[in-house]
């Protein structure tokens, strides 16, 4: 059917246009339109040709669904809310970007809430959204909060049972979807092993929680199958220095890490223990830990190997260019919304399937 030619009597409405005016247009019930236009895309049993024809009679006619009528209804409201820290942090935007990009595939807006943000602005605001998105009547949560930012994730679940999170494992039995860390870190032990490399360091924010031995049974189990001597000098815990990551200052909008902690892995892993690599904690470590050694003249990769954690895009502009682990954010993303969209239509995961693991990458550069 063609839209050029509207009928004049159909198109000049004195009022917004209903779904009833696109169904008529596109010459197809209201509930089919309704399939297409309020869910944001097409349906299984609407054809391509079919569903084109009522998105183009919904475009004629200016029509936008009503987000409140439907949920006066009972309605889903095809928004689901994201929490993180910041949408500005570097090791969460690619997540952030694949989630809003799977949600859309599902007919979903995403509503992104900064729980930490800008401290001009605001404090910590994790239960303020959490109220937030119950008023907004989101139909499910993604929690990608770094552990160590306050919030109460038990009070998060209560109010949205629909919750997925990412990495934080603060409740037990809670929907998550994590990287498997120990297989990044043997990754990275082992194409460093094959390189040649026979003292290989691993430099890290902590060392106590879930997620950081994960990194440190990693390291282990891969030297001993190397053949390698496990050698606990040849760890730094950067954990008695607090919150050790790069941060922000608002006032200058420079990003900055304290170079302390990284002269002291320097100091503790090639000065002391004569390490040939270190595998850094994120690839912001890494970045750092490149300027300082550089700044002793020690060469990367001849006098020691560096590998990241997080293909940041800053690992293509370091030099030299930094090889590091990629967490398949875009898989993680795919996990996350497929859960959710999977305990929104009320089929829970099997008790198996409350914890997904996502296999990491290994990307080489020229840093080792």
């Amino acid at each position: 059917m063609s839209l050029q030619r509207l009928d004049r009597e159909t198109t000049a409405l004195p009022r917004p246009a209903r779904l009833i005016d696109v169904a008529r247009l596109a010459k197809v019930s209201c509930s089919v339109a309704g399939l297409v236009l309020n869910k944001g895309g097409g349906n299984s049993r609407v054809s391509e040709a079919t569903a084109e024809r009522i998105r183009q009679a919904g475009k004629a006619l200016n029509y936008h669904p009503n987000p409140a009528a439907r949920l006066l209804r009972g309605k889903r409201s095809y928004t689901l809310g994201l929490m993180v820290a910041s949408a500005g942090d570097p090791l969460r935007s690619f997540l952030v970007e694949y989630i809003d990009v799977e949600a859309a595939k599902s007919g979903c807006q995403v509503l992104i809430a900064n729980t930490v943000g800008n401290p001009k602005v605001y404090s910590n605001r994790f239960d303020t959204v959490v109220e937030d998105f119950t008023r907004r009547r989101v139909d499910g949560v993604f929690c990608a909060v770094h552990h160590y930012w306050e919030g109460d994730r038990a009070a998060l679940l209560a109010a949205h049972p629909n919750t997925v999170f990412y990495e934080d494992r603060g409740i037990v039995g809670a929907p998550v979807v994590l990287v498997d860390r120990a297989e990044a870190v043997r990754l990275a032990v082992r194409h460093l092993a094959q390189r040649g490399r026979q003292r290989i360091g691993l430099a890290v924010m902590g060392v106590t929680r879930p997620e950081h031995r994960a990194r440190l049974d990693g390291y282990r189990d891969e030297l001993a199958a190397q053949g390698l001597a496990v050698d606990t000098r040849l760890v730094f815990n950067g954990e008695p220095f607090g919150l050790v990551c790069a941060m922000k200052d608002h006032q200058t909008g420079k990003w900055d890490f304290p170079e302390i902690v990284i002269d002291r892995a320097i100091d503790q892993l090639v000065g002391d223990n004569s390490a040939d690599a270190i595998v850094a904690h994120d690839d912001f470590w890494a970045a750092a830990l490149l300027r300082r050694l550089r700044a002793r003249g020690i060469r990367v990769p001849s006098d020691v190997a560096l590998v990241g954690y997080s293909n940041h895009y800053l690992a293509d502009w370091t030099d030299p260019p930094l090889t590091t682990l990629d967490l398949s954010h875009e898989a993680a993303a795919r996990q996350m919304v497929l859960m959710l969209e999977q305990m929104i239509h009320g089929r829970a995961p099997a008790p198996d399937e409350w914890r997904v693991m996502i296999q990491p990458k290994l990307i080489v550069r020229e840093s080792t």
